[in-house]
């Protein structure tokens, strides 16, 4: 089973072990990152298997906005901790009971993440080779 905690990240307190951040504040939360930003919880896991476990769920679920659901307040909405703890756990549960599932699913998105991020570059390149046309023919004349 899982062991984790979910905390509030502090820039005074120092992050150590197997840990990632979600957004806690804005439409964007319950959004897994990589790096610490002022709003948003930080996750410890026991090990690195768990914690990109954790992870990749915490961004299927907010791929499909099941943290709206949650969230709270009406000019910033954010969402409590109590509750995310709550739904991560419920969430982590059912994931864990069909782990074999959830791990090929984990690979699946973790390959379409490697294949959009290379997308992304290949675009810059081409947005570079546009520009270095066009300026090669600008400096012509």
């Amino acid at each position: 089973m899982f062991s984790y905690q979910v905390k509030c990240y502090s820039p005074i307190n120092q992050v150590k072990g197997h840990s990632f951040f979600v957004l806690c504040k804005g439409l964007n939360s319950g959004k897994p990152l990589k790096t610490p930003c002022p709003n948003c919880f930080v996750i410890t896991a026991k090990d690195e298997q768990e914690k990109e476990f954790l992870f990749w769920m915490c961004w299927g679920l907010w791929q499909s906005k099941k943290f709206h659901y949650f969230l709270t307040g009406s000019v910033i909405p954010f969402i409590r901790i109590n509750e995310f703890k709550i739904f991560l756990n419920e969430k982590a549960t059912v994931a864990f009971a069909e782990k074999e599932q959830h791990l090929k699913s984990i690979n699946t998105l973790q390959k379409l993440e490697a294949l959009e991020k290379q997308f992304k570059q290949n675009l810059l390149l081409i947005q570079d080779a546009k520009r270095a046309i066009f300026h090669r023919n600008v400096t012509k004349q």
